[in-house]
């Protein structure tokens, strides 16, 4: 892990702190948020670049407004965006440097996952 890794995952991780929020690495290959335990879930099987850009989504997730009264693939897909949109902003917020390319492929890789469900 280069030091620039370790040090936006040093502030992402006071950030969550601030915001009484729970980060917990998993063995899996799951990455997610639990709402009601305040918690988010990263596979510790992705690069540091992704893990990072992964928790950003995630708190994408937890800072988004929108909530339909139907879940379907279409608002599935709208919140997947809102969210990698929402982290984005939370990553410049940070003042953590993102690299758009693999932002952008990592956005693009996991919302194609839903679209072909």
């Amino acid at each position: 892990m280069t030091q620039e890794e370790k040090t936006a995952l040093q502030k992402i991780e006071e950030f969550l702190d601030s915001n009484n929020i729970i980060l917990e690495y998993d063995d899996g290959e799951d990455n997610y948020i639990d709402i009601m335990e305040d918690k988010i879930v990263v596979s510790r099987r992705q690069t540091p670049k992704h893990i990072i850009y992964t928790i950003l989504h995630e708190i994408g997730h937890y800072f988004s407004d929108f909530h339909p009264k139907q879940e379907n693939k279409t608002t599935v897909v709208i919140d997947e965006v809102l969210a990698w949109d929402t982290g984005r902003d939370v990553a410049y917020s940070l003042s953590i440097d993102i690299d758009e390319d693999s932002w952008n492929d990592i956005m693009i890789s996991s919302i194609e996952k839903y679209i072909n469900c």
